[in-house]
């Protein structure tokens, strides 16, 4: 079995498809697999499928459910063996492997990652940040329409990928790669038109990059932005680097800080 949530909701076994149609199953499917190997509280069940207003036939519709993902889940043509969906008191909870589903090899990954960078092993940390980040196919569950409870769920992994993105370029930059991820920091940042550090990251690609001119385009770009959209300023951390670009401050040519993040050193 295969489970995906890092792009489109998929599930194969032997390589067909064992996503239901139906919206409301695959919903269901979807805050399984995000939980997996944790129990999902029926009310939980309920409150992503309803929200407040549960029809009458609640637990027969939910069970109908239940019945239809596990079915689909004993394989194609298969009844026999342990089925991964199992009741538990009070709800369900999916039982496989963690090497079974992208989102737990992701958040393997990552730490793995973070403390490589702690270590100061930037060709063991950027390696193990590009393989967390190569299983993304797209958004979270881009095909499922999420309620309030499976989107705290897509947003706290969608967090968790912008952190994998943000110590990868960061860990590029500290192993002199700059100008080999000027393209790709480019289209993270336009769609992160609000994301100071990602920014600041693709200033100093271009700077070191002989092509300050660039770099101070996209802080002018931010700036405008920020005024505009939100109404506030740059942080004093970006402003001080836009003041070291125009000065050609030396130390912006350093590889940056073993610890933290970029603008960190751009402190008070």
């Amino acid at each position: 079995m295969e489970i995906s949530v890092l792009g489109s909701l998929a599930c194969n076994i032997h390589g067909e498809s064992v996503v239901p149609v139906a919206q409301k199953p695959r919903k269901v499917l979807a805050l399984l697999a995000v939980r997996a190997n944790c129990v999902v509280r029926i009310s939980e069940l309920v409150q992503e499928l309803w929200d407040e207003q549960p029809p009458r036939s609640v637990k027969v519709t939910l069970q109908s459910y239940i019945a239809k993902i596990r079915r689909g889940l004993a394989g194609p043509g298969a009844s026999r063996g342990k089925n991964p969906l199992v009741t538990r008191h009070g709800g369900y909870l999916l039982e496989i492997p963690d090497d079974w589903i992208d989102l737990r090899r992701f958040e393997t990954l990552l730490p793995q990652g973070r403390q490589a960078r702690r270590e100061g092993d930037d060709e063991r940390a950027s390696r193990l940040l590009r393989s967390a980040l190569s299983l993304w196919r797209g958004p979270v569950l881009l095909d499922i329409d999420a309620g309030h409870l499976l989107q705290s769920h897509i947003t706290r992994i969608s967090d968790a990928r912008l952190e994998a993105v943000e110590q990868l370029m960061e860990t590029e930059l500290r192993l002199g790669r700059h100008l080999d991820i000027v393209g790709e920091l480019s289209e993270i940042v336009a769609a992160n038109p609000y994301h100071e550090n990602l920014h600041a990251l693709l200033m100093v690609a271009l700077y070191r990059s002989s092509r300050c001119w660039q770099a101070l385009q996209i802080f002018d770009r931010l700036r405008t932005t920020l005024a505009q959209e939100l109404g506030i300023d740059p942080s004093p951390k970006l402003q001080r680097l836009h003041s070291a670009l125009l000065n050609g401050d030396p130390t912006l040519e350093d590889p940056a800080p073993r610890q933290g993040l970029l603008l960190d050193s751009f402190a008070a």
